[in-house]
């Protein structure tokens, strides 16, 4: 054996300041090639578990035994040692070496157990995948998730001040929408539910101890999270995520496009305008966030043209009236968000729905009435910002994929083990970094502007 490839495996196996390593074989099993890596303890002295006393006697060697370990140079590899038995002269005890090896009765290294958990944090790789990646089977890797998570609670019992609501698509053994509760502020997920329904969430939520301690609820405009958040959290104020009502601006300003659209025609050049990706994500920004001086490319006349980003946005305006004024109703209820204060909201707000109720545009007065139907709990949004549903919006589109790449799963049990191990792991949680504040003077500005155009 040479001794260069001995030090490397020594080196890979991090072992050799406790062990040493007498041979390397290789060995084939199920179809595969595998590396027996035969090791001993360099143990010469040991402490007696009985009466504290050091002994140096070999009383014999038992059984050697084999522990699957981590992939070495690509290969399978096993460690194949001989465990000492030593005695005590002192107090005539005979025991066993303790190595850090393995935990007692297991066929697994430590190490290769620590490399599978690790590897269940990473969302993007299957069960099936991380089994076949270390050598094990998929059963293999679901009872070590289950043992690491086995001390997790099965019902949370305390609450955070804010907590936040939401469902997804799960499609597991217990029905088709499964239920997460967060904890937006410290971006921590609490805990994940089988179902949404009212009366299964009254149920889970009474034997939370701190109920009346609960200062807010964040969530979107479905009705049952709100009747549940009266029942069981009295004193808690209902806030609206800002996402979810300004995705209604947001799709009246779309309706209102398409709508247009239709009506010249699949052949015609206004069409063509309307239906472009760049011109709808155009219209859909929020005009302070767009530096409208520079050059973006557009098809013209048979071959592509630089022209700047503010001549655009105006050629889709004059297409049609409405169409403009579907744009500034959508600016000014983006200017609200941006510059407006709790104190100021309710009555901004209010004025905002008046101008969209006289406007004449279907999609804008049927967009304001659900507005104005959730006021309250819309304008609750602005006593914080932190107070969104973002984290758990991020949260939805990291369990989506986790689903995409294991094509589900059916048992809902441990569909939540994982999520909650690799949700509230290592590799996800870390917070991003606070938004800067916008220059509210300019926006301000802006807001008079297109107050003009009402006028």
């Amino acid at each position: 054996m040479e001794v260069m490839k001995v030090k490397e495996v020594e080196k890979l196996l991090k072992i050799g300041e406790q062990y040493t390593i007498i041979k390397i074989e290789e060995r084939e099993e199920d179809k595969k090639m595998k590396k027996i890596i035969y090791i001993e303890s360099k143990n010469k002295k040991v402490k007696c578990p009985s009466c504290g006393n050091y002994t140096k006697s070999i009383h014999d060697r038992l059984k050697p035994i084999e522990l699957k370990h981590l992939k070495i140079f690509e290969q399978d590899s096993k460690i194949n040692i001989i465990k000492k038995r030593f005695i005590c002269h002192e107090c005539n005890k005979k025991f066993t070496e303790e190595l850090d090896l393995n935990q007692k009765g297991k066929i697994l290294s430590n190490k290769l157990i620590q490399k599978i958990l690790k590897d269940l944090l990473d969302y993007n790789l299957t069960i099936k995948y991380i089994g076949n990646n270390n050598g094990v089977s998929p059963g293999i890797v679901r009872k070590i998730l289950k043992e690491a998570m086995s001390e997790y609670p099965e019902q949370v019992r305390l609450l955070p001040r804010v907590i936040s609501f939401d469902e997804f698509k799960a499609d597991t053994d217990y029905g088709k929408y499964a239920f997460i509760v967060n904890d937006p502020i410290h971006r921590k997920v609490l805990d994940v539910l089988p179902s949404r329904k009212k009366e299964y969430l009254i149920q889970y939520f009474t034997y939370c101890e701190n109920r009346h301690s609960v200062e807010y609820v964040v969530s979107d405009m479905y009705e049952p999270y709100l009747l549940v958040t009266q029942i069981m959290f009295p004193k808690a104020k209902y806030v609206v995520d800002r996402f979810h009502y300004t995705r209604y601006v947001m799709d009246a300003l779309d309706k209102v496009r398409i709508r247009l659209q239709k009506e010249y025609g699949y052949n015609s050049k206004e069409y063509r305008m309307l239906k472009n990706k760049k011109n709808v994500s155009l219209l859909r920004r929020y005009s302070n966030d767009v530096d409208w001086y520079t050059y973006c490319q557009r098809f013209r006349n048979g071959h592509m043209v630089d022209i700047l980003k503010i001549d655009v946005r105006e050629q889709l305006l004059n297409i049609h009236p409405e169409l403009k004024q579907a744009y500034i109703l959508k600016e000014l209820f983006l200017d609200l968000l941006s510059y407006s204060t709790y104190e100021y909201a309710q009555d901004e707000i209010e004025e905002w729905i008046s101008v969209c109720e006289g406007c004449g545009i279907e999609e804008f007065e049927e967009a304001s009435k659900t507005i104005k139907n959730w006021l309250p709990y819309i304008v609750n949004s602005f006593i914080d910002e932190r107070f969104s549903n973002g984290f758990t919006e991020g949260l939805n589109n990291k369990i989506k994929v986790i689903k995409r790449v294991a094509f589900g799963y059916r048992n809902f049990r441990f569909f939540r083990l994982r999520l909650m191990y690799i949700l509230n792991g290592k590799i996800s949680g870390i917070s991003k970094k606070d938004r800067n504040t916008k220059n509210k003077k300019n926006n301000v500005i802006s807001h008079q502007k297109k107050q003009k155009f009402f006028k």
